[in-house]
């Protein structure tokens, strides 16, 4: 099943407006060209994946300067029942760069400082005088990373629907040797983000959630974002599938404390992730150096990826690619053609891939924005 759309008043506005003159073949969207099949390609790049990747369901958009070009989507959240581009989802790492964002609002006004060390918040943890905000920020810590401890996958398998503490999940990472030397390159790491909400938490004297939903979905008009670390997830909702535990089931209710931090756990819509990005793309919230900061790469990942403040940065996009729990997102912007491309996956029975977002994506940057090829690799 598949649905396509192409925002209305995308053409060329009045005179003064954000129209140009475009080459032959392309056309104006939010004052930048882009190909005229936009749109259909957009529908054919999810289509091909559902049938190509063996997935149930697949969605993408497209927009330029906060303006919906186009949205697509393909497959079912259930039997019967056609996935639409409305639908709610878990939306994972998106989030993080919310946690710098906000981190980085302290910055600007003067409550912490990004050389700030994790002994500060935390004196009882291993390296804590030498590990600093921005170390955590930009993975590179050096701490373990829960998620691949043998332990926790085991117990994690046992039982989805256990719910985790912040404690309990970062006194695994740090009960395992350290994965590199504090500040001594990129090693990711899921405690970091546990603890930058912790410390967050810490700074405001309040719940993380409030205060990310106050100080960063609120302004960023984030209407279809929700924060729970429970397993609720508010209608219309996306059904995610899994077949990790060696069966093909429902994963959608999983619980997913274990993601990122409390406070942190979301769902969200396309829509809201490409508007997030946009705004963290042009430092909407952020002092233009503060802006600056959370986007200029800190650590080399490999090939042209490298980790900025809470996101990967390729080929000046900025991105973030979740996947866990049968769920997979990709959205990417690119500040210097106000570009924004969302793109999420449900896996399916046989299933080619872990993250078939991420191909889609590439494959509609790649025909958009051909001068800036995205490859994750």
């Amino acid at each position: 099943m598949l649905a396509a759309s192409l925002a209305a008043g995308g053409a060329a506005g009045p005179a003064g407006s954000s129209a140009r003159q475009c080459p032959a073949g392309q056309v104006s969207r939010g004052g930048t060209c882009l190909p005229g099949d936009t749109e259909e390609f957009t529908a054919r790049q999810v289509a091909d994946a559902l049938q190509k990747y063996k997935l149930t369901a697949a969605m993408a958009g497209v927009w330029v300067d906060g303006q919906r070009v186009s949205t697509a989507a393909a497959g079912e959240t259930m039997t019967g029942f056609p996935a639409t581009t409305d639908m709610r989802f878990r939306i994972g790492s998106v989030a993080i760069p919310y946690m710098t964002t906000e981190l980085l609002k302290l910055v600007d006004e003067g409550k912490v400082a990004l050389d700030d060390k994790l002994s500060r918040w935390r004196p009882d943890l291993p390296h804590a005088d030498e590990i600093t905000l921005k170390m955590m920020a930009s993975a590179s810590s050096g701490y373990a990373d829960y998620v691949t401890d043998k332990a926790f996958i085991a117990a994690l398998y046992e039982n989805p629907f256990r719910h985790w503490t912040g404690e309990e999940l970062v006194r695994i990472a740090v009960s395992r040797p350290m994965a590199r030397p504090p500040g001594s390159g990129f090693a990711y790491s899921h405690a970091n983000w546990v603890l930058l909400g912790d410390i967050i938490s810490k700074v405001e004297r309040r719940p993380l959630g409030e205060v990310l939903r106050e100080n960063v979905l609120e302004p960023m008009g984030l209407t279809g974002t929700a924060i729970s670390s429970r397993a609720d997830i508010p209608a219309p909702v996306l059904h995610g599938f899994d077949n990790e535990r060696g069966v093909f089931e429902d994963s959608t209710y999983w619980d997913p404390s274990w993601t990122v931090a409390e406070g942190a756990v979301m769902t969200g819509t396309l829509e809201d992730m490409a508007k997030s990005f946009a705004a963290i793309g042009e430092g909407k919230l952020l002092t233009p150096e503060s802006h600056e900061l959370q986007l200029t790469p800190v650590v080399k990942v490999k090939g042209d990826a490298s980790f900025a403040l809470g996101l990967p940065v390729v080929n000046t996009w900025i991105l973030q690619n979740p996947s866990f729990a049968g769920y997979a997102g990709t959205v990417a912007y690119l500040p210097s053609r106000k570009l924004a491309i969302a793109t999420v996956a449900t896996q399916g029975l046989g299933s080619t891939v872990q993250n078939a977002s991420t191909n889609v994506l590439q494959a509609i940057a790649g025909h958009l924005a051909p001068e800036r090829p995205l490859s994750l690799g």
